[in-house]
């Protein structure tokens, strides 16, 4: 009995060593690193916040609608299995962002009536790329085996494949976003994520994610298990700073956003509204850039809106235009005239025609939504003339089927009619 009990103390203890309970986001220790490798970096920050507040003073009438498209690689990297996410976890997280940024989030119901007025739909998107750096399909997904357990704020090593991460892609046509094992700062640990603000080095620019607070289901815990961490750490990206002004409770620092009110400090778990500080009606204890739990989170304010979108126009203005979630074709002709997929459209099942194509290699087929999601996917080892695909419980709508063998790989377009 005693030693039931110990055994099951150990698997508590376990448990709980894994269980975050309240928000830990390590943007502004990553920026104090940054500062002291790059004596340079303040003068660029200062830059860029004068061209931000000219793009805002300039554009602040600014009605007409666009909402700019972000290219997202993920790159996952896992030490054990457990770590290396499902692609439907993935596509969770991109589906969360989708809705808090365009404030399509059910939740919304939530926010005070004393601040719906300037509840924000931001007019930003995200999707996954369909172009990797040489030009090649892709799913918007890397995967890496890591020698480490953990990956440290102050070393940025997630993003260096020498350092057992993965490199950076363009951050002038993608959004890097690193999914890790855990993250710590040195001997701290709990860390959920961090971001670098525009401006630093290239090589390290992007969102990092602990794994178990990454999406919306499969490892992603609560109270982090609503994709917020990963919403709070692209504001940072978009140069967004903590609501309350990191000033440690002297009710003197500032996020630069005027609509957000001046609070004392970070709110953790749930508040009651009203929750005031700094002599204001409540702290914005809803708003992303707080360290409130997810489900307590819901909203960004029209002034944030601005910042972000100011970012996408000045530092950032290139990922508008870098076409990185197009779909690309694969130069294999030769190959690609000779499978053909039938009958397109389809009510969801068609089949993939070889046309005795002699492979003695296995074939793998994978078919995507065009966001990236995977909806199927089948290896083969003995290729026969025709493979049959079912796609049972799609949607209609446009799909990719990717297929990949020893010497080629390429992409035919499908669409489903129901």
């Amino acid at each position: 009995m005693i030693k039931s009990l110990g055994i099951l103390l150990f698997v508590l203890l376990s448990f709980f060593s894994y269980a975050q309970s309240q928000r830990n986001c390590g943007t502004t220790k990553a920026m104090e690193y940054l500062y002291k490798q790059d004596p340079t970096l303040k003068t660029r920050m200062i830059q860029n916040e004068k061209n931000l507040q000219e793009w805002i003073k300039n554009h602040h009438a600014k009605t007409t609608k666009e909402v700019i498209v972000i290219p997202v690689v993920v790159h996952v990297l896992y030490y054990y299995n457990i770590q290396n996410i499902s692609d439907a976890q993935i596509q969770s997280q991109i589906d969360a962002l989708n809705a808090d940024y365009r404030r399509l989030n059910a939740d919304t119901v939530n926010t005070p009536s004393d601040f719906k007025s300037v509840a924000a739909d931001v007019e930003i998107e995200f999707c996954f790329a369909h172009q990797d750096p040489n030009g090649n399909w892709t799913n918007g997904v890397t995967r890496t085996q890591t020698s480490k357990t953990s990956f440290d704020v102050s070393l940025n090593d997630a993003k260096f494949t020498a350092q057992g991460g993965i490199d950076a892609w363009d951050r002038d046509k993608y959004l890097n976003i690193w999914v890790v094992p855990s993250l710590v700062d040195g001997s701290q640990g709990g860390i959920l994520g961090y971001a670098q603000f525009p401006g630093g080095p290239s090589s390290t620019d992007g969102v990092v994610i602990a794994y178990r607070y990454f999406g919306t289901m499969g490892t992603a815990i609560s109270p982090f298990n609503k994709g917020r961490t990963t919403t709070h750490e692209i504001g940072h990206w978009l140069s967004l700073y903590h609501i309350w002004g990191d000033d440690g409770q002297s009710c003197s620092g500032s996020d630069h956003v005027n609509d957000t009110p001046n609070q004392a400090s970070e709110n953790y778990g749930c508040q009651t509204y009203p929750s005031p500080s700094c002599n204001n009606v409540s702290d914005m204890f809803m708003n992303y850039m707080d360290y409130s739990d997810d489900t307590c989170m819901n909203m960004f304010t029209e002034g944030q809106k601005q910042r972000m979108l100011s970012v996408l126009n000045t530092s950032r203005a290139s990922l508008k235009t870098s076409n990185m979630c197009n779909i690309v074709s694969l130069e294999e002709q030769s190959i690609e005239q000779r499978i053909r997929i039938y009958p397109n459209p389809s009510n969801g099942e068609f089949v993939v025609d070889f046309n005795d194509l002699g492979l003695n290699a296995a074939v793998d087929i994978s078919v995507y939504t065009t966001m990236g999601q995977l909806v199927y996917q089948k290896k083969l080892q003995n290729i026969s003339q025709k493979e049959r695909v079912e796609l049972r419980n799609s949607p209609s709508g446009i799909y990719m089927v990717y297929i990949k063998s020893e010497g080629f790989s390429i992409i035919k377009k499908i669409e489903i009619q129901r």
